[in-house]
């Protein structure tokens, strides 16, 4: 078995959805299990195709334009080539902050797009990922002594990672850049595992599944444990005494969890299409200030912060208003509802399936043959010359429709005429009418430039504007 490393890592991108919006940097740091860096650092920028539009609050985020990715940049096929490189590396842990919810969503999409096994990274050859973001909730709402606690300015505590830095002096000079946030990510870590060692210790543990389910234990027991999450009120430090109810048989790695801080009587009296509708209305559709009921689901696959009640001192109960007496008597009453159970499983496993999307976001719709991954196999070890006049025989369709994609967003230049002329009309669809799954239209695109312009003093934010407005249109007269 290799010796367990962390390689710490961040992507930047050009826009807020994982599964769709495509990276323009990506930074990694390999250090030892003692947060020791080993090996050189990563950079890497991607350079932009010519079938998407940055979104403009990105780019101001960032500070970083198009027109520097493409110039230092490689094509998204080497670019996600060389990611896979460092996180194939036997014994390695992926870890960031908020990578499970955002990076590693990046990673699997990419390269899913790229014809790269989009999973076997994160399991083969003691290979693992972790995220230490809940491992910070945690330290606040269990074990905060040793660290500062940064609040907002209405006094609620913030976890951003720059106010992390900031309140305990961690160096995080250019904050958004990816390589600094990895450097930062690293230095906060290193922060706990001084002054909580018992606690990361711990939560490095809970990456692994059989780990998690041996502090769920038994589910006819109902015994409650402590759940840390951004699910919960911050006022209650994001943690939550909950009640394991079942685990999701379409899902095996979701199960499904009573917040039992909350009196159950309402939930109890509800049917299974009134639970959905509480559970699955959008935050702006509902009435305001309305909670909604306390059920909530945990994936064992994504290291959740969980832990047994005895965990719980007697300060942290009373300051995240944890009653255990209050907490024994919702227990009792959801054990003895008849039909409750039956009633959420009907909930989640009743739920009717998404519609399909765009085949850039349907890596979920299932995985991929032998035969299908070693056509797969031969297109990574192809030369792009080699792929022009190629056409493969794939048995899943969404490999079918992905692969010319993947050679005009890669190497346009080597597209053959008729290919060309293809890729012309797809981008003009996908840019001007927002079809294909793009996620930003040159319509909607210059109406929030119109508003930044309306909005923002700064003057190096509204030149950023300038010069982004000049690489759309760059994107458009190619059209």
């Amino acid at each position: 078995m290799s010796e367990m490393t962390f390689f710490w890592h961040d992507y930047e991108t050009w826009g807020l959805n994982p599964r769709a919006d495509r990276p323009s940097q990506f930074a990694g740091i390999r250090t030892n299990a003692e947060l020791e860096i080993i090996g050189e650092e990563v950079m890497i920028y991607c350079r932009p195709s010519e079938d998407f539009i940055p979104h403009p609050d990105s780019v101001m985020i960032t500070g970083l334009l198009p027109q520097v990715a493409s110039e230092r940049g490689i094509p998204e096929a080497d670019f996600f080539r060389q990611i896979h490189k460092h996180f194939s590396r036997p014994g390695t842990c992926g870890v960031g902050y908020n990578n499970l919810r955002f990076d590693d969503e990046v990673t699997r999409f990419g390269f899913y797009r790229n014809f790269i096994d989009p999973y076997e990274r994160e399991w083969k050859n003691g290979n693992s990922r972790w995220d230490i973001i809940d491992l910070v909730r945690m330290a606040y709402a269990l074990r905060p002594e040793g660290i500062n606690w940064p609040t907002r300015g209405d006094g609620v505590a913030s976890f951003r990672l720059e106010d992390m830095t900031v309140a305990n002096d961690i160096p995080h000079v250019g904050a958004h850049d990816a390589l600094s946030d990895v450097h930062a990510t690293i230095g906060l870590a290193r922060l706990i595992k001084q002054k909580q060692p018992n606690l990361f210790n711990y939560y490095l543990k809970l990456r692994h599944k059989n780990e998690v389910l041996k502090i769920i234990k038994d589910f006819k027991d109902a015994t409650p444990i402590l759940h840390v999450s951004g699910m919960y009120p911050i006022e209650f430090g994001r943690i939550a005494p909950v009640m394991p109810l079942f685990r999701n048989n379409q899902n095996k790695n979701e199960i499904i969890v009573i917040d039992l801080r909350q009196d159950p009587k309402k939930l109890l009296s509800m049917s299974s299409k009134e639970i959905s509708r509480d559970l699955f209305t959008r935050k702006e559709d509902r009435p305001e200030g309305s909670e909604r009921v306390g059920v909530k689901s945990l994936h064992v696959n994504k290291s959740p912060a969980v832990a047994p009640m005895a965990t719980l001192r007697g300060t942290e109960a009373k300051r995240w208003k944890i009653d255990l007496t209050a907490i024994r008597k919702h227990r009792d009453q959801i054990l003895a509802a008849k039909g409750f159970a039956g009633r959420i499983r009907e909930v989640y496993e009743g739920r009717a399936p998404v519609e399909p999307g765009d085949v850039d976001s349907l890596l979920y719709g299932g995985f991929f043959g032998d035969a299908d991954r070693r056509i797969s196999n031969k297109i990574l070890n192809s030369k792009a010359e080699d792929l022009m006049d190629w056409e493969p025989d794939f048995e899943d369709q969404r490999l079918q429709q992905l692969f010319p994609r993947y050679r005009a967003r890669n190497w346009p230049h080597l597209l053959s005429e008729d290919n060309q002329k293809w890729w012309r009309n797809f981008c003009r669809v996908r840019l001007l009418e927002g079809d294909f799954g793009s996620t930003l239209t040159l319509e909607a695109f210059n109406q929030r430039v119109r508003e930044i312009y309306d909005e923002e003093r700064d003057e190096d934010k509204l030149t950023l504007m300038q010069q982004l407005e000049q690489w759309v249109q760059s994107l458009v007269d190619g059209l």
